[in-house]
């Protein structure tokens, strides 16, 4: 079974406009992601999932000059997106992040997908934030192709083809489910980039670090340790039909 990292990104943000390709640290908030993945041991099929507007050929610059593949596709039917970046690549179990988390762990993702191979057959959907645990910008979703492609011809409405998992996330009953829990509730602290204060925050946060190479445990300690470095604690986290 071929595991597959993809990432979907695009310039075109509503709340922030550009926001994947802002200054950060020595490069771009995507630029960032990308090389933190690189510590992933299934970093070798990692794909951005981009749209074909003129705007994002500044997202496929930016994977490019990393090393990573690009796919262009719909830009908000991401169903379709991931459906046929999957299939291109053949991938066999995706991987889907968003490119608005830069500080994403890969021990978390390694250990998730670890367990996801482990339990190949019994398990279908895999996350870490339908009942947050975990940080918001920790954010893993996994699942299998064919599972994507049942979802493909269930869902109709636009929210749930944009944001590919609400069917799923409302009616888990129905498939082979489970949910990877953080040891502590870390749910109040928001590391994803949908603002001006979410990116200000997420900059002084990486200023504590030497190298792109910390991991999840490290940021949160670093945050108990410095708690005025938060300064988005109010930004209202945008629901699937907003």
């Amino acid at each position: 079974m071929k595991v597959g990292i993809l990432i979907q990104a695009r310039m075109g943000s509503t709340r922030l406009p550009g926001k994947i390709a802002l200054p950060f640290g020595d490069t771009t908030i995507l630029g960032f992601m990308l090389e933190r993945l690189k510590f992933s041991k299934f970093q070798e099929n990692v794909v951005v999932l981009t749209t074909e507007e003129n705007i994002d050929d500044k997202t496929e610059e930016i994977a490019k000059k990393n090393r990573v593949s690009v796919f262009r596709g719909s830009t908000n039917d991401l169903i379709q997106r991931y459906l046929k970046a999957a299939k291109r690549h053949n991938i066999d179990i995706i991987v889907r992040l968003t490119g608005d988390c830069p500080l994403i762990d890969s021990k978390i993702i390694d250990s998730m997908v670890n367990f996801f191979l482990y339990n190949e057959g019994r398990v279908e959907f895999f996350t870490n934030c339908f009942q947050r645990t975990f940080a918001r910008g920790m954010d893993v979703e996994i699942f299998t192709l064919l599972l994507l492609e049942k979802l493909d011809s269930i869902c109709r409405l636009p929210y749930e083809r944009e944001h590919i998992v609400p069917y799923v996330e409302e009616n888990t009953e129905k498939f082979k489910f489970f949910e990877y829990p953080n040891e502590r509730d870390d749910s109040k602290y928001r590391l994803t980039i949908d603002t001006i204060e979410d990116y200000e925050t997420l900059k002084s946060c990486i200023t504590y670090f030497s190298s792109k190479e910390f991991s999840y445990n490290d940021l949160v300690q670093m945050i108990e340790q410095n708690p005025s470095i938060i300064r988005n604690q109010t930004v209202h986290h945008k629901a699937y039909t907003e």
